[in-house]
Order: structure tokens, then C-alpha cells, then sequence
């Protein structure tokens, strides 16, 4: 599986949502418009039309709902940016995200920081997480 985003620059924070949802959108265009950051939506479709969203990069993971399947596509997209000191900051885009994330928290650990509410607040002015 290849996930990695040349637009990607040494030292960037790079937001990744899980799961595609009217809140992952939204939290997509809200960081882009504050930081100008591309988010990256890992979920398990992509409608035709979001190919072209010009605030998040949709990457499609077939089983996306089993567990194994989206951590290795999160490990691959890791993988491919870590020489160049990026910052991953994963969100969860959906009340399946935020259990996933729970139930993989150390192993997601190594890779990614995990957003909280406070830090959310800070970043793009949100109240809470799902």
C-alpha cells in the first residue's frame, strides 16, 4: 500500500482523520483554512467527487472496519514519511475511529500522536472530539 503525500514538508504537522464522515470533513476544511494543512481521511470508501477535495486527501482502505487491515495502511503511511520529521496527528472522524483508537492505542503510540479535546481547541478552535 503506498500513502505517502509528497506535499509533505520536513517538520509539518500532518492531521489524519479516521473514518469519512460529515465531521472529518468538516474538521478538513477548518484545518485548512486556519493552517493551510492537507488532512489525510483514511476510510473505507471515496465517493467520485472527493477525489478532487481540495482540503483533505481521501485514502480508500478495503476492511477498512478490521482492526489489522487499517493499522497496517496507518503503519504504511508512517512508514513513508518518517525520514522527514513530520508530526502525525490522528483524529478520529467517527464513534468507530475514537473505539478503534482505544482498543489500539500503544500500538498507534509509536507513530502518531493521538488528538485530545484541549489539543483540538488549540489547533483549530473546536469544543470536543466526537
Amino acid at each position: 500500500m503506498d500513502y505517502f503525500a509528497n506535499e509533505l514538508r520536513v517538520g509539518e504537522l500532518a492531521p489524519i482523520l479516521l473514518g469519512n464522515s460529515s465531521y472529518s470533513k468538516s474538521i478538513s476544511k477548518r484545518i485548512f483554512s486556519r493552517h493551510g494543512m492537507i488532512s489525510h481521511i483514511f476510510c473505507n470508501r471515496v465517493s467520485f467527487l472527493k477525489r478532487f477535495c481540495l482540503t483533505a486527501k481521501y485514502h480508500p482502505v478495503g476492511g477498512f472496519e478490521e482492526d489489522e487491515l487499517l493499522l497496517l495502511a496507518l503503519k504504511d503511511f508512517a512508514k513513508g514519511v518518517q525520514t522527514r520529521d513530520i508530526v502525525l496527528y490522528l483524529i478520529p472522524g467517527t464513534e468507530k475511529a475514537k473505539q478503534f483508537i482505544r482498543r489500539n492505542r500503544e500500538r498507534l503510540e509509536p507513530d502518531f500522536v493521538i488528538a485530545d479535546e484541549s489539543s483540538l481547541v488549540k489547533l483549530i478552535g473546536i469544543d470536543s472530539l466526537i
